[in-house]
């Protein structure tokens, strides 16, 4: 193998670019931060803890991430040659005002940059669930924050909105 860590097998070779390039972009693995996100077994992660080790007589330093996956919150780890480019997932975070939820369990959100609804998002189960549908059942004005990456999304937030009419 080229280099990478056999135990580890080819689940760091870049993947093919026709799985949607604009879903990530490579980035040096030793430029990673804490906080940030990586790509682990094509699973978007938050970055909770990085450690480097010294290079050996042969090799370069190796970057070795733990990251909690952003939708399941699961638990990844990955090693990288600090040289090597790692893949980095394009996240990112919307506010939408929520306007009601159907009797599928779908979120009616409102788009107000676009002025678009969109209607493919499911209530949140748990606390935050319960939370939104309070607020909506109270006929109170609530913004839910959506993240998205790799073709997925979830509600992350909900906060009530009490500066419209």
């Amino acid at each position: 193998s080229s280099g990478i860590n056999a135990e580890y097998g080819d689940d760091f070779e870049v993947e093919t670019a026709d799985a949607g390039a604009s879903k990530f972009y490579p980035m040096q693995a030793s430029t990673i931060k804490k906080g940030g996100y990586l790509l682990i077994k094509n699973r978007p992660c938050k970055v909770d803890n990085i450690s480097t080790s010294k290079p050996g007589k042969h090799g370069s330093a190796k970057c070795s991430f733990v990251a909690i996956d952003i939708f399941t919150g699961k638990k990844s780890e990955a090693i990288s040659p600090g040289h090597a480019n790692v893949d980095v997932p394009i996240v990112t975070r919307k506010e939408y005002l929520t306007s009601g939820i159907d009797s599928a369990g779908f979120l009616n959100l409102y788009d107000e940059d676009t002025g678009d609804m969109i209607e493919d998002i499911r209530l949140p189960e748990g606390d935050l669930g319960d939370k939104i549908k309070a607020l909506v059942d109270a006929d109170a004005t609530c913004m839910v924050s959506v993240l998205r990456s790799m073709g997925e999304e979830k509600v992350i937030d909900v906060k009530e909105d009490n500066n419209k009419n």
